[in-house]
């Protein structure tokens, strides 16, 4: 089985990414937004919490589909081992 990803699959996935890091750009700027017009602590720490787990799923979506890990031959990472290394549920 060939488990290299096509410059098709590898168009989307790069797609999927930069879409990702877009809504984190956002949800920063609403967290700054949030603490110019000094809303509640509570509220901006659930977004903060948000955006950590944006972030580690950004992490894992680039491990997943091999924007880092080139020694693993362009291979596909199994999402469940990806998951326990970001320690998320």
């Amino acid at each position: 089985m060939n488990n290299k990803m096509s410059k098709e699959e590898t168009a989307k996935a790069q797609e999927k990414i930069i879409n990702r890091i877009s809504r984190i750009e956002g949800q920063l700027k609403g967290i700054r937004r949030m603490i110019e017009e000094k809303k509640e602590c509570i509220d901006v720490i659930t977004q903060v919490t948000a955006i950590r787990e944006a972030v580690s799923m950004l992490g894992i979506e680039m491990l997943k589909n091999d924007f880092v890990c080139k020694w693993e031959g362009n291979k596909k990472i199994d999402e469940v081992y990806l998951k326990t290394l970001f320690k998320m549920k």
